[in-house]
């Protein structure tokens, strides 16, 4: 009864609509070709002719310019293969410099904001002063292209686990007294978000600021398609990220991938963990579900309001933001809270501090992700630490959640395993969580995968320490995991030559998926 019930709510949801009205601008060139064939050979010919001329030029264009290495070769050979259905995905779907207008507040500086942000060229903090070379580099890299400021905390929880995550989430909920603003890639109606949301009613009525974003695509089929309008119904302010739209435009991958909480601007979660029951294992659609988070407390806290405040523009401006500014004192954990944009002019940020923790690393790189993908620099610096003698392990699911990409990141793991980096599968179930840590003193975590979807397309936030004590929290875990997990071996990889052409292929058009 329940699968019939979600069929029926398939086909009556915008989705289906929206998919039927792409799939006719996709077939609108191919059927002017074709008429046009019928009409006149010359004109057909002509059309040929232009189409093939475009094909180069696109080709000559993507060569020239400054996109990922890997992005290139599959637009060039989509293109090329493809005529005229890789013209037209490229010139609908690449990236543009100017966003969609609904999306242009979050282009550049938040100037409305400045009073949460950092000047440029300002000095890195006080709690800075003790740091080492790597982590003042790593800040001032940060700060000049985020904005945000370099931070600090006073106190932090790391959770290795959805249900620890949720219990105090909850607990600090009901503590509110000022605000509370949620941003989650996903909420479905169920046991945690239905507790989450009794809580978030009743402050409410006590007179507490309560405001909401998701995700339209990652919340699709999850809520029902108007629920930012039942929420408002209900008292809470409500932001649908980045709706579903019947156009063919990059501006679709453009989602909210983050998951931050900030309540009354001392305490911030972020993490792997969305508003959904599975992430707490009160339901276990692929198994034991692995996530992890972290609460942090003190100056940091600023960082993530901007974040949220920043998205927030987008429904209305704060008359007045210096009541967001933290009056917290300095904290004794030097850290980075920071938002990764696809609309920062080609300045990957996550993959950037992944990529320095790498080619910085002594002895050990660890790293936890759902789908490994990774472009050509990410992939070098791996081989290149595995090759240094850095002990580099990754830790991936057993049962995944997307049988397309997990066959993707099969298709990338084979190689790095035959380098000597030991891939780990996760085999009570799904793992989730996103983070590295390097040599047990630095980590990042937060939202952002090892896939292009999350450097290049996604709106990410994470958090970078340079300390021991939360470095050496997430090592300890993820040592746990690898002892609860299988070991890929090369054996395991070997594969015949049509497994090893397909492959080949994923690995090439990855980019694109």
């Amino acid at each position: 009864m329940r699968r019939l019930k979600n069929i029926w709510r398939l086909l009556t949801s915008k989705f289906l609509l929206v998919c039927f009205l792409l799939l006719i601008q996709i077939a609108l060139l191919p059927t002017f070709i074709i008429l046009a064939s019928l009409y006149s050979q010359a004109i057909f010919w002509a059309a040929l002719a232009l189409l093939l001329a475009l094909n180069l030029i696109l080709a000559v264009y993507i060569v020239n310019t400054g996109m990922n290495a890997a992005y290139k070769i599959a637009w060039i050979l989509t293109i090329l293969l493809l005529p005229p259905m890789g013209c037209i995905a490229f010139l609908l779907l690449r990236r543009r410099p100017t966003p969609r207008k609904t999306l242009q507040k979050l282009q550049g500086d938040f100037e409305a904001a400045s009073c949460l942000y950092t000047r440029e060229g300002a000095p890195l903090p006080p709690s800075f002063d003790g740091c080492d070379d790597f982590s003042r580099q790593c800040a001032t890299y940060i700060t000049r292209h985020s904005r945000l400021p370099a931070t600090d905390c006073t106190a932090y929880e790391y959770f290795d686990i959805g249900e620890k995550y949720a219990k105090r989430l909850i607990e600090e909920l009901k503590k509110a007294k000022k605000y509370i603003f949620l941003e989650y890639f996903i909420i479905r109606e169920g046991h945690f978000w239905g507790t989450v949301l009794e809580i978030l009613l009743e402050k409410r009525k006590q007179g507490v600021d309560v405001r909401v974003i998701y995700d339209d695509i990652g919340s699709m089929f999850k809520v029902p398609g108007n629920y930012a309008e039942i929420l408002e119904k209900q008292g809470i302010p409500c932001i649908c990220f980045n709706r579903f739209r019947p156009v063919l435009d990059t501006a679709q991958n453009n989602r909210t991938h983050r998951k931050i909480a900030v309540i009354d601007g001392r305490v911030a979660f972020t993490g792997g963990i969305n508003l959904s029951d599975e992430y707490t294992n009160e339901t276990h659609p692929l198994g034991h579900w692995k996530d992890t988070g972290i609460l942090v407390r003190g100056r940091a806290v600023q960082n993530f309001t901007a974040m949220f405040l920043q998205f927030w523009a987008l429904k209305a401006d704060e008359p007045d933001y210096h009541k967001y500014v933290s009056d917290a004192p300095q904290g004794d954990l030097p850290c980075l809270a920071f938002c990764d944009s696809p609309l920062d002019d080609e300045h990957n940020l996550c993959e950037d501090l992944y990529l320095r923790i790498i080619y910085n690393a002594k002895k050990s790189v660890y790293i936890y992700t759902p789908y490994l993908i990774p472009d050509g620099e990410m992939k070098r610096a791996l081989l290149t630490a595995a090759r240094s003698g850095v002990d580099v392990r990754i830790v991936i699911p057993e049962i995944p959640d997307k049988k397309y990409v997990f066959a993707v990141t099969k298709a990338f793991y084979s190689e790095l395993v035959g380098e000597g980096i030991k891939i780990y599968r996760y085999t009570p179930g799904f793992i989730h969580a996103k983070s590295i840590v390097g040599d047990g003193k630095y980590c990042v975590l937060g939202t952002s995968n090892i896939d292009f979807r999350s450097f290049y397309l996604h709106f990410e936030c994470d958090m970078m320490f340079f300390d021991e004590r939360v470095s050496g929290e997430v090592e300890k875990d993820f040592l746990a995991t690898c002892e609860k997990s299988a070991l890929v071996t090369p054996d395991q990889i070997k594969t015949s030559l049509p497994q090893l052409i397909y492959r080949s292929l994923l690995r090439i058009f990855a980019p694109l998926m």
